[in-house]
């Protein structure tokens, strides 16, 4: 046999040897695992606590009756102007007194004779008590001189000055006595009158307090109110403030002054604004799972030219984020590149051969996207989001195709 005829049988044994390694390669190997992976960046990042806020007149005045009677109809519509001290908000007809029985008012007219009666009797005890209070001053000051002289002796003195002193007082119990009884009379007579159905009373004009738009119209028809009904609500729609009832947990966080921006309020770009006060009084609220929760409200001023904001009105929901810190350039990783290892926390960072390496970090601040890198990574690393199971150190992957 020739070596050229032995040269294809071999070829063919090696070809087959090679196909068989390559079979049993592919068959062995692991392909590279699909995974989302993200850059480590460095940029601004701010932390923040958010809620959901209400809008607000910043000073709201609730008109009410000063009197009871019947109020005409209010003819004003929420948002029309109005002016302090000229606008008439509502015109109130005071209620006339109950008309008394026959019976009642002979009881009344005899009770103010008797009244009458009792005046006069005290007014001439206030002459009595005038006179002997005049006779007492004189003699004391003749006693007084005489005194003075030697001629008489001190307990006369004292006597005369002890009796100056009773009559003065009796003279002021007299007076009294005189107003006690002309009140009484006073409040007779007016009892009677009103029994007999005068109506003394004239139209009450409620005018406004300050000047701005009317909020709201609590009582709009004609009819009967009693004193102190509420009628209209009035406050200046341009001075618009936002309260946002906030955990108390996350209350303590935010200090006046802080920076906030306002989002979801319907315009296209957030509102700016500013933290004026965070209330020192929290109260219980209960959530839409039933769940007792502490809460404090944070008041905000808007900071945004009041362009921006014209639109809002009183009682209109808005999402407030309020930061409680912010650097203007940080190491950012994504929040979803981090999982806990021990006390600490931990990445799978993306190598140059394109396996997965744990990498322990050092975390500063924490938002809702991001944490702030301390050590550990570098600007431009990539690192693998959300990873599962599969994801071990050194094992190969792949952004998705």
């Amino acid at each position: 046999m020739t070596p050229k005829a032995l040269t294809g049988p071999r070829i063919t044994a090696a070809l087959v040897i090679v196909a068989l390694a390559l079979a049993v390669w592919f068959l062995l190997r692991k392909p590279a695992l699909e995974v989302d992976m993200a850059e480590v960046t460095r940029g601004p990042m701010q932390v923040s606590v958010g809620d959901l806020g209400e809008t607000r007149v910043r000073d709201l005045y609730t008109v009410s009756s000063p009197v009871t009677g019947e109020v005409l109809r209010i003819p004003f519509k929420p948002g029309a102007r109005v002016t302090a001290g000229s606008s008439v908000l509502a015109e109130i007809q005071p209620v006339a007194p109950s008309p008394v029985d026959s019976r009642s008012y002979a009881e009344t007219a005899a009770r103010i004779s008797g009244l009458e009666a009792q005046l006069a009797a005290t007014r001439a005890q206030v002459q009595q008590a005038g006179a002997a209070q005049r006779l007492a001053e004189a003699d004391h000051a003749r006693i007084a001189a005489l005194s003075a002289k030697g001629f008489v002796s001190r307990a006369q003195a004292d006597a005369a000055r002890a009796a100056r002193d009773q009559t003065r007082a009796a003279s002021a119990a007299a007076r009294q006595g005189e107003d006690a009884a002309l009140h009484a009379l006073q409040a007779a007579r007016a009892s009677l009158r009103g029994g007999a159905g005068v109506p003394s009373g004239q139209v009450v004009r409620v005018k406004a307090p300050v000047s701005g738009a009317v909020m709201r119209v609590l009582h709009e028809s004609a009819g009967p109110v009693a004193a102190g009904t509420a009628l209209l609500e009035i406050g200046d729609p341009s001075a618009i403030e936002i309260v946002s009832d906030m955990l108390s947990a996350d209350a303590v966080k935010v200090t006046p002054g802080a920076p906030v921006e306002i989002d979801a309020w319907g315009g296209e770009v957030p509102l700016k604004g500013r933290v004026r006060l965070v209330e020192p009084y929290g109260f219980t609220k209960i959530s839409a799972l039933g769940v007792e929760e502490q809460r404090v409200n944070v008041v905000i001023d808007l900071t945004d030219p009041a362009a921006a904001s014209a639109r809002l009105g009183h009682g209109y929901r808005v999402i407030v984020r309020v930061a409680l810190w912010s650097a203007p350039d940080v190491l950012r990783v994504p929040l979803g590149a981090l999982f806990r290892q021990g006390e600490g926390w931990a990445v799978f960072a993306v190598g140059s051969d394109g396996r997965a390496r744990k990498v322990a970090v050092r975390v500063g601040h924490l938002n809702d996207e991001s944490a702030e890198v301390l050590g550990g990574l570098s600007a431009g690393d990539m690192v693998v989001l959300h990873p599962g199971e599969k994801v071990a150190d050194g094992v190969k992957v792949r952004p998705p195709a």
